[in-house]
């Protein structure tokens, strides 16, 4: 049975793609670039999103992003609501007696903002944010709280939340609700892909 759940934000629970493209063209005009559309933006963006940027602003610092982000991105967070079934999945998770973690790249601040509003921040038992490399952290929180790697699934809506579930032995589920495509996600080989959280939902059931 799988009786630890650790979740994705962006995408996964949350509905930002949207505010986040919006946020991340604001930079790009900032720098003289062109926008991107969504279908571009899904088709390149990736984490760790330094290399992303890298690509299309190597002229950047870590620096200069972050508080170009923090100032296009103040005004969206309004924007972000929970994906369909996200709290019914919570509830589930919650009334089955699972444990709930959250990691995620999302601020602080960010999140602790988004989650009052949406009324899910006393679902998780701890939430792991702005983790910018996952891989690098998942082994840790397995070790730390004790996780049994056959009972814990990540679900994520990108490669790199797979990739970060094979890193840390565990099985790895995408969710077609978010940043990724079906064509990038397969290519990832993740154990489960789900349209999203209410289909996983009836698979755990």
């Amino acid at each position: 049975m799988i009786k630890n759940i650790l979740l994705d934000w962006s995408g996964t629970l949350a509905d930002d793609l949207r505010p986040v493209l919006k946020a991340t063209n604001a930079i790009f005009r900032d720098y003289g670039r062109d926008e991107l559309s969504l279908e571009q933006f899904r088709t390149h963006f990736r984490l760790p999103f330094s290399g992303f940027y890298a690509e299309f602003l190597p002229e950047a610092t870590e620096e200069g992003l972050e508080a170009l982000y923090e100032r296009f991105f103040h005004g969206l967070q309004d924007e972000v609501e929970l994906l369909p079934g996200a709290l019914d999945f919570l509830d589930f998770c919650r009334d089955t007696g699972r444990r709930i973690f959250l990691l995620s790249t999302i601020k602080t601040h960010h999140f602790d903002i988004q989650s009052s509003r949406l009324g899910v921040r006393e679902y998780f038992e701890h939430p792991y944010v702005e983790i910018m490399d996952k891989r690098e952290k998942i082994r840790e929180i397995i070790h730390e709280r004790q996780l049994t790697p056959s009972e814990t699934i990540f679900v994520g809506d990108m490669v790199h939340d797979i990739e970060t579930a094979r890193h840390g032995g565990i099985t790895g589920v995408a969710v077609l609700t978010g940043f990724d495509s079906l064509e990038k996600l397969s290519a990832s080989n993740p154990s489960i892909i789900c349209r999203d959280l209410p289909a996983l939902q009836q698979i755990l059931s």
